[in-house]
């Protein structure tokens, strides 16, 4: 039976104000590329990633490889700039092309975002910066269970990139566009199941390209088939997202409703909106705040907004972030209840569960914190592992009330010494359950 293998190119078009924040990696045109154990895909994939092209991409059958699934006779896809044009290509005995774009002019210097989405002998898309630009069939391709290759087709092989690769993310799913379009100037926390592989591309050095997810598909920089020690992470000249840590709903003793919000980062961000509904339709809901001006901090920084009009019932409220470029973001839902005729407004609370919260910030330099919350007293301990299973340094240790809790750690180990760049893992042991996250320590 023959094998269809889909070379996938990501259509990308230029976009103005891209929100990652940190490094990007670079890749020179002419041997430079990061191998990665292949994630496992095999019926259902989406891929997406940021790139921006230093020249524009080779001419010919092929051009310049932004990524790919190869390892010589099994391309399940590839992502490829063909001059200033991209090119959506299936393979069997030789090419076949699906789907091509005109007129593109892809700019050189300019960032661009593609998301392409796959299902074996079922459609494939192409999005542009969210919205759909091409479709088809993608036939029975290779699984993805072999290799994935960085900024060329394999290693050694030619077909070089010249130019930044950022937040490069495989999923085992087919992301909606929404979904595309709602997450793509974002930084994913947490990371949901269907992610597989996750590389933000964020180090400050080392031949080590970090997978966020777990486990862990850690990719190696190379010079084509030699390994690159000292690969060029550039800041990626973009600004930081809204990092949003908590959006949160109470009610006052007054029957009003408290709205409030904690970021730990913020960039060039004009305000906030508040949004409010009495059912669960951002589409349908209202805005009922002025414009909340942002305090742009690269630390925590805490707002509140008291709704006091409303009436008994139900609501739901989302709260929008918006730009100075003018992109938006929206948070929420989170719903109250407001009940007249007693004391306080009844909250209907969650119930307690003891849980590992996410470290931030993430990556960090040179502290990082650790949040947790206990649903009872229990004998507690927090360990920093390095990726070799060794624990170098215990942040936390005793017995510790219900509620909530934060430790931190410094970057050191227990000895004192500075911990080099790189992905830590830490461990959370309360009682008999345990529960780790990722944290990235960055020189």
């Amino acid at each position: 039976m023959n094998r269809v293998r889909l070379f996938v190119l990501l259509f990308l078009l230029g976009i103005t104000g891209i929100l990652f924040a940190n490094n990007a990696l670079y890749f020179d045109g002419v041997d430079d590329c990061v191998q990665i154990a292949s994630p496992g895909i095999t019926n259902t994939f989406t891929a997406e990633c940021w790139f921006k092209p230093y020249s524009a991409g080779l001419t010919g059958t092929y051009g310049s490889t932004i990524m790919g699934s190869s390892t010589g006779t099994a391309r399940s896809y590839w992502l490829t700039l063909v001059d200033d044009e991209l090119r959506l290509w299936a393979f069997q005995s030789n090419a076949s092309q699906l789907w091509t774009s005109t007129n593109l002019d892809i700019q050189v210097g300019t960032w661009y975002h593609v998301a392409v989405t796959a299902v074996r002998n079922g459609a494939f898309n192409v999005y542009l910066n969210g919205q759909l630009v091409g479709s088809g069939t993608a036939g029975n391709f290779t699984d993805m269970n072999n290799q994935l290759t960085l900024g060329d087709l394999r290693p050694g092989r030619g077909l070089a990139f010249h130019g930044l690769l950022d937040e490069v993310r495989i999923w085992n799913v087919v992301r909606t566009q929404t979904e595309i379009a709602n997450n793509m100037n974002t930084i994913i926390s947490p990371y949901p199941s269907s992610l597989l592989g996750y590389w933000p591309l964020d180090s400050a050095n080392g031949s080590t390209v970090y997978d966020m997810t777990t486990p862990s598909q850690n990719g190696n920089t190379q010079n084509g088939l030699v390994s690159n020690p000292n690969p060029g992470f550039y800041n990626s000249d973009v600004t930081l997202p809204v990092e949003m840590s908590s959006f949160m709903v109470t009610g006052t003793s007054d029957f009003f409703v408290r709205l409030t919000w904690i970021t730990q980062t913020e960039t060039s961000v004009m305000g906030y909106y508040v949004y409010r509904n009495s059912q669960d339709s951002f589409a349908t809901a209202t805005r009922i705040s002025d414009l909340i001006p942002a305090q742009n901090q690269t630390n925590t920084t805490h707002y509140t907004y008291i709704d006091e009009e409303v009436s008994e019932g139900t609501w739901y409220y989302w709260l929008q972030n918006i730009d100075y470029d003018g992109v938006d973001e929206v948070h929420g839902p989170v719903s109250y209840t407001v009940i007249y005729g007693t004391e306080e407004p009844i909250t209907p609370p969650p119930a307690p569960v003891t849980k590992l919260n996410d470290v931030f910030p993430n990556p960090f330099n040179p502290i990082s914190y650790i949040p947790f919350y206990l649903d009872s007293q229990q004998n507690v301990r927090v360990d920093v592992i390095n990726l070799k299973g060794q624990v170098i340094k215990t942040v936390f240790q005793g017995l510790a009330l219900p509620g909530d809790h934060v430790a931190n750690w410094d970057g050191k180990d227990a000895n004192g010494e500075a911990c080099s760049t790189g992905i830590y893992m830490i461990r959370l042991t309360a009682g008999d359950k345990v529960f780790t996250k990722k944290a990235m320590l960055i020189k």
